[in-house]
């Protein structure tokens, strides 16, 4: 029963994208990683400006359709964002995740897609300091005027996603960018969105 109901969240997914009208010249995924905070959602978005026929698929919009349907999130979530991908990949278009892929799982994921449609991996790791990226989630989780839904879902509490940057801070600071497969750049997030507008303006694919 739990098949059919991520089938469904997948069609659903699916169903509240925005395409863009060229599709990509080959099949391509790129992923962020980062710290909650420290910018991957943005990067994700000012990729999907640089690279013809992307689609930004979101780790929260799964998350928000997830909560929905009453279904419990982990494994699910990456589920969810394999069906999305696959299907999009499927029809020519390229997929840009912003979801940490920090984890080895996560990773493994998005290899089991790229063995399935025949996409080309590339990974962008966003650094930044931890209190800064604090600062900045909670700012934006204190905005009383946030709607969360689909493309902007407010995951938890300001208290847990500020304990969630603490309690990950260590497994960011100990990956080694050598561990990671597909890396083809690093950007900082330490400044302002014009620098980091720049950054990824050179980042080569």
């Amino acid at each position: 029963m739990e098949q059919k109901q991520l089938d469904q969240i997948v069609q659903d997914f699916l169903s509240r994208l925005h395409l863009p009208e060229n599709k990509a010249d080959k099949p391509f995924i790129v992923a962020t990683i980062g710290l909650v905070g420290s910018g991957r959602t943005t990067v994700a978005k000012i990729l999907v400006e640089k690279l013809n026929g992307a689609v930004l698929v979101q780790a929260n919009s799964a998350r928000f359709l997830l909560k929905e349907a009453s279904l419990p999130w982990g494994d699910n979530v990456r589920q969810v964002l394999k069906g999305v991908a696959v299907e999009l990949l499927d029809k020519g278009y390229g997929v840009v995740f912003d979801g940490n892929a920090s984890d080895e799982e996560d990773r493994k994921n998005i290899e089991e897609i790229a063995e399935r449609t025949s996409a080309k991996i590339s990974y962008v790791r966003i650094n930044i300091e931890p209190e800064l990226a604090k600062q900045r989630e909670e700012q934006k989780y204190n905005n009383s005027n946030w709607v969360s839904g689909f493309d902007d879902f407010r995951v938890n509490t300001t208290k847990k996603m500020l304990k969630n940057i603490d309690e990950r801070a260590e497994l960011h600071q100990n990956l080694k960018s050598s561990e990671i497969p597909n890396l083809i750049g690093e950007i900082s997030n330490n400044g302002t969105i014009e620098e980091l507008r720049e950054q990824v303006s050179k980042l080569v694919f």
